[in-house]
């Protein structure tokens, strides 16, 4: 990094954390327009630095934008949409989620229809960066059908959606999402979180699909995909793990002979004042990166705001080596 670039970078530093804190949440909260239409959003800037085998570049960008939107039309009858820009994703302004959803207050049962990011997968991260588990297992932009229960601590559900790839000849309703999961808190000291899922067509994933488009985005066979995960927090302490991937090896396209597969360790702490850390160690095969391994320290600016700084290091599975430091300024409303 130049002289430049880090007196830069340091002063930017300096400015976001001179800011006056209090209690902070990065998470959306919904504010109520009008009677039973509710909205929030959020804003995520980045600023990063990024040298791979000598050769280093900066950026600054809107990482996120992102404006959701709830209407409750009955007591039972509700529906969801969610607007998305990412200068480093789409670049565009796109319709990320937009379903219905029924579900009676009294009865666990519920029942959901669009387009919905599908329950294949956990996700869980006190890192800026998503983790590699995301970047292999994410499933977005399908319409679906889903039904499924609730009521604490279990959650479970199972939905169908038509996928983008295809077996050889066909255009049908072809992938099966399933998914079951429990989160509590025991006491004070000690809360948890496990479960797992189930795709049965897992290279139609945001991070597979590119490597079908050679065959038309058809395969000779579907193959199916699993994750585990398990969160435990004692305290201020929370560790995280997660583990998906294919059932078996590609037979075909792009990644045939393949069997893409990715794990995530963290461990996170909540500081006495308004200062979050959490360190990852993660990994993958036959999938972008063979390891990854570092830490972020996010400091809550006010309610909903958060400065964060993190450092990442990643040996690819072509054996380059990259080293990326990002500088965040995240806000919800």
């Amino acid at each position: 990094m130049n002289t430049i670039t880090r007196s830069i970078a340091l002063a930017c530093l300096g400015v976001l954390l001179a800011v006056p804190a209090s209690s902070a949440e990065k998470e959306q909260e919904k504010k109520e327009l009008i009677k039973g239409l509710s909205i929030s959003g959020l804003v995520e800037v980045e600023g990063s630095y990024f040298d791979s085998e000598g050769e280093s570049s900066t950026d600054l960008i809107l990482s996120t934008f992102e404006l959701g939107f709830e209407a409750n039309v009955t007591d039972w009858l509700s529906a969801y949409a969610v607007l998305l820009y990412e200068e480093d994703g789409d670049d565009e302004l796109i319709v990320d989620e937009a379903y219905i959803r029924m579900k009676k207050e009294e009865s666990p049962i519920f029942a959901e229809a669009g387009r919905m990011t599908q329950a294949f997968g956990n996700f869980a991260t006190g890192m800026i960066s998503d983790p590699l588990t995301l970047e292999l297992g994410e499933t977005k932009h399908h319409a679906s059908l889903r039904v499924g229960y609730e009521a604490d601590p279990l959650t479970a559900s199972i939905a169908v959606m038509n996928g983008d790839v295809q077996k050889i000849g066909k255009d049908d309703i072809n992938t099966v999402v399933a998914s079951i999961g429990a989160a509590g808190e025991v006491n004070e000291s000690f809360s948890y979180g496990l479960g797992a899922s189930y795709i049965s067509n897992i290279g139609d994933t945001d991070g597979l699909q590119e490597s079908w488009p050679s065959s038309g985005n058809e395969t000779s066979d579907f193959v199916a995909g699993y994750s585990v995960y398990g969160i435990a927090g004692f305290g201020d302490f929370e560790m995280r793990a997660e583990y998906l991937a294919a059932a078996e090896e590609f037979q075909d396209g792009d990644a045939a002979g393949s069997r893409p597969q990715a794990y995530n360790l963290e461990v996170g702490y909540d500081f006495p004042f308004p200062m979050h850390f959490a360190l990852r160690y993660a990994g993958a095969d036959d999938f972008a990166a063979d390891e990854q391994y570092g830490a972020t320290l996010a400091y809550d600016l006010a309610e909903q705001a958060t400065v964060a700084l993190e450092y990442l290091h990643q040996k690819n599975d072509d054996l380059t080596k990259i080293d990326m430091v990002t500088l965040q300024l995240a806000m919800g409303f």
